[in-house]
Formats: structure tokens, sequence, C-alpha cells
């Protein structure tokens, strides 16, 4: 992630508890009795891993809990690293403290939030799995659905990532993949009202397993030798959407499928950790638009989406300051997108485009 999940269904509500709403049965916040109680049959440090698991987390301390048990309780062999971008809540110390109690749990913490992608490149040269699973703090795993996952690349040595049907807590199915990514969504996701697209989108998808574009980055699994190969993730994408759609696009012209699952499923709750700097993820998101369009459209499609996000965050500032009489939610969602508008105008990584030397992810030899 993300993703920008929350950007219209939860920016009014920012400053709310995380998992309200009848979710806070998925998970509870951590306690050392809680920890303590889970050691009765800790996973053996002489086991090898078959997957390395990477959890990136931002303000997750309520998120962390369920996670981690739910990986735990999988039948695949697993490590965790646990990845946190100086969280302003506890979460850096219940990371800590799961990495004390368990051999297989690994904390690394950073002194700054340096982004989604490139927290998930962190323990990139300590991993040990054949596979690498990318997974958000806000996510669950429903049954056995690993073993599923590393199923089908055992059985498919032709695919490079899989991804699970995502699900909301009351099972049903949202937005898992995309079979292209084009300036059509960025008029459809970026620019209408979120809740409209993604509606029609979780009625009217066909969630069968197929070939697509690219799978929700709430949770891949991806061959760690061409994850190391194509250089993870390209650490210029912050928080948005494309970083994934980006690592995808490069696995396939590393000459691997990408596949969306349809039996595998995990639950995954959407936007928590994000909402606690609304800003940074919309204005981020808007710049990952941008730069994905300049590395792989060019410039002229690059203006386009410039163009089409000054638009929405006008009409945003707009709509939500005649809103806002007696409304602060409203006031404060004018605010942000007035930054965000701001920002494309004097911060537009199309300025900075050639200006400065640029090192992509690289296939390694």
């Amino acid at each position: 992630m993300s993703e920008d999940d929350f950007i219209v269904s939860n920016l009014a509500n920012f400053n709310s508890t995380p998992f309200e709403d009848g979710a806070s049965s998925l998970a509870a916040n951590v306690t050392e009795k809680d920890i303590v109680c889970h050691q009765m049959n800790p996973v053996s440090n002489q086991i090898v891993p078959r997957v390395s698991v990477v959890i990136v987390t931002y303000g997750s301390s309520s998120e962390v809990p369920g996670c981690v048990e739910s990986l735990l309780k999988q039948s695949v062999p697993i490590e965790i690293f646990l990845v946190d971008n100086a969280s302003p809540d506890n979460t850096a110390e219940v990371v800590s403290e799961y990495a004390k109690h368990y051999k297989n749990v690994h904390a690394i913490l950073n002194k700054e939030n340096i982004g989604l992608a490139a927290g998930n490149n962190a323990p990139m040269g300590k991993c040990q799995g054949k596979y690498l699973l990318i997974l958000n703090p806000d996510t669950l795993f429903r049954d056995d659905s690993l073993a599923d996952m590393v199923d089908f690349l055992d059985r498919n040595p032709d695919v490079g990532v899989v991804g699970p049907k995502n699900v909301y807590p009351n099972g049903e199915p949202h937005v898992s993949f995309r079979r292209t990514w084009g300036i059509r969504h960025v008029i459809t996701w970026r620019v209408l009202p979120y809740r409209l697209p993604r509606l029609l989108h979780d009625r009217y998808s066909s969630y069968e397993t197929q070939d697509v574009l690219f799978v929700s980055g709430s949770c891949l699994l991806i061959r760690r030798r061409i994850f190391e190969q194509i250089g993870g993730y390209d650490p210029e994408f912050f928080l948005t959407i494309e970083d994934v759609c980006d690592l995808c696009v490069r696995v396939k012209q590393h000459g691997s499928r990408v596949v969306f699952l349809a039996e595998p499923e995990v639950v995954h709750i959407t936007g928590r950790s994000g909402a606690q700097a609304p800003f940074i993820v919309v204005w981020h998101g808007n710049r990952g638009t941008i730069y994905y369009f300049l590395k792989h459209k060019g410039i002229v499609h690059a203006l386009i989406v410039s163009f089409l996000l000054l638009c929405a965050a006008a009409a945003r500032v707009v709509i939500s300051g005649a809103l806002s009489v007696g409304k602060t939610r409203y006031r404060r969602i004018a605010g942000i997108y007035a930054r965000v508008f701001w920002s494309l105008i004097v911060r537009n990584p199309i300025w900075s485009w050639g200006s400065k030397p640029r090192v992509p992810p690289q296939a390694s030899a």
C-alpha cells in the first residue's frame, strides 16, 4: 500500500479508533501476557522457512497481533520480518516484543518513515525463504491459504507472483487485482468519488483465477529470486497503489506471469495505518501516480494525469469548503486537498524528471 483505500471513505474519520464498527474482535492490543501465552509451541530455529514474510508497520499496534497470530497458524514454515517505519504510537514496542519471544520473528526499527516500498525492501539480503510474502498489517489469513498460494507457485514455475482474494471481515470480496492501469483508471479511482468505483468493482468483478496486470499489494507472494533480480520495490513510490503495479509490470518484463487466485482468501481491513497521516497518504498517492506514468508511459501521459489530479484536488477543496459550515471534518478535508493541490504544482515529480541521476531497480547478475 498501499494503497489509498481509505482516501474518501475514511478521511472524514481519520482520528477514529482502528478496528472500530464491529471489527475490533479481529485483533486486540498486545501485551506481554498475550505474547507469552503463545510461546507454548514456538517455532524451532532449525526449521528452514519456505516463506519469508515482510510486514511494514506504521501506527499498527492494534493490527499486528491479529496479523502475526494468523500467520503463525499457517502450516507452511515461515520467518517474519516486522519493519516499523518510526510509528508515532507503541507499534515499535509491540514489534520488538514479538521478535523477543519468537525465534522466527525479526524486528527492523527504522528511525524515520521511509515509505512502504522502501520498507518492503529493508529485509533484502536477510530472507531465507524460497518465496517472499509482502503483507499489510491490517490483514488476517483464513484457513491455510498461504499453503495454497505456495502450492500454486510450486506447480507453476512460469508464474512469478500470485495474490489471493481480499475480503472484508463479513466475507464479501473486494478489490484484489487489476487487469490494466491507464488514464481511464486514474479518472475512475483518483478523480471520481472513491466509493462509487469501489462499490461497482467489488460487486461486478469476476473473482476467478486469471492472469492480471497486478494483484493487491496488501498480500502478494513472489519468488524471492525474481524479487532480488529486479531490485525489489522502486523506493520512489512512498505510499501508493502504483508501487505494486510497477513491481508486477517488471516481473512480467522479467518473463514471468502474475496470477490472481480465487480460492485462497485474506481478510483485509484497509487503510488503518494510513488514516493517521491523511495528507501524506493523499499526496504520495497522487505523486506516485504521476511518477508511474512518467516511468512507464512518458511525460505527455504524466502531464495529462497531473492536470486531472489538479482538477480533482481543486474540486474537492471547493466541495468540502462548501460543506464545512459548522462541520469541522469537512474543513480538515478541504485543508488536506488544498495542500495536495499546492504540492502538485510545486513538488510535482515532472519538474525533477531528468534533472538528477535516477537509478531505477535493475536485474542483478
